[in-house]
């Protein structure tokens, strides 16, 4: 569950979880003589370059924050390290010269929550992984990094990610495509979704394009509990207002793949 704080911010702001940088990649526990320090990978799962100055990192503390330095771009299918030791990272990695840092705070060894926000200070991407099933526990300070095995998942999944593979990403594959990277997963950067009437009062609507598969709506309040669950083939779900109290709510749309296709607020009155 993500924290109570976070689904506000989702709410009342806005979060597009299909969104092109996404965290591709932690490290957030050294083994024992390969002490890089922490560090994540943001990858650009789009078709143009994105400008991150300014972007800010932070873990579960908002005291906790990085400000990604002016000029600094991720081109298209391209990556970027934020290493919380330069020093450190470069002396185990010193081919990767897409990396940037340092941030003065550590990962938390038994799982958290880590976020990016834009220039605007709105949230692009996020991720609360564990240490403990069913998250992968060989990243918990055996060597192996966490790896999003594919960009076009969910990475709030624990489902979407895998140990890094040795031996040649016995310690991860900062600065390029991971080693437990899954084709074929579907793109769905060109499906649209759409709710009519929002706010809901009697009854709504909601429309996906450019989609094949099989489509899950899941409904949560801002405690991140789930609400109401629906499935559809014909990606079209009406929803009734004697199901909701009046409120904020999440609508999340994900596919048979855990692919997932948007995230929008719905407004009860």
């Amino acid at each position: 569950m993500k924290h109570i704080l976070f689904f506000l911010i989702v709410a009342l702001f806005g979060f597009n979880m299909n969104g092109q940088i996404v965290i591709n990649e932690i490290n957030y526990k050294d083994a024992i003589g390969f002490e890089t320090k922490d560090w994540i990978e943001l990858h650009n799962n789009g078709n143009t370059a994105i400008n991150i100055s300014y972007w800010v990192f932070k873990d579960n503390d908002d005291l906790h924050e990085f400000t990604i330095p002016q000029g600094t771009v991720i081109n298209p299918h391209s990556y970027l390290v934020l290493a919380q030791s330069l020093a450190d990272f470069q002396t185990y990695f010193p081919g990767v010269t897409n990396v940037i840092g340092d941030f003065t705070f550590g990962l938390s060894g038994g799982g958290e929550l880590i976020r990016l926000f834009d220039n605007n200070s709105v949230l692009k991407d996020f991720v609360e992984y564990d240490d403990e099933a069913p998250w992968p526990i060989e990243p918990d300070g055996n060597g192996p990094t966490l790896e999003l095995i594919n960009p076009n998942l969910d990475n709030a999944l624990a489902s979407s990610w895998a140990a890094s593979l040795p031996p040649n990403a016995a310690h991860g594959t900062p600065g390029e495509q991971n080693s437990t990277y899954i084709m074929g997963i579907d793109d769905y950067s060109t499906s649209t979704v759409s709710i009519s009437p929002n706010p809901l009062t009697s009854t709504s609507e909601i429309i996906i394009t450019n989609v094949t598969s099989p489509v899950k709506l899941a409904i949560y309040d801002l405690l991140g509990r789930e609400i109401h669950v629906m499935q559809s083939n014909k990606h079209h779900f009406v929803l009734k207002r004697e199901l909701f109290k009046a409120g904020i709510y999440l609508v999340k749309l994900t596919t048979d793949s855990n692919s997932i296709l948007d995230i929008q607020k719905l407004i009860v009155k």
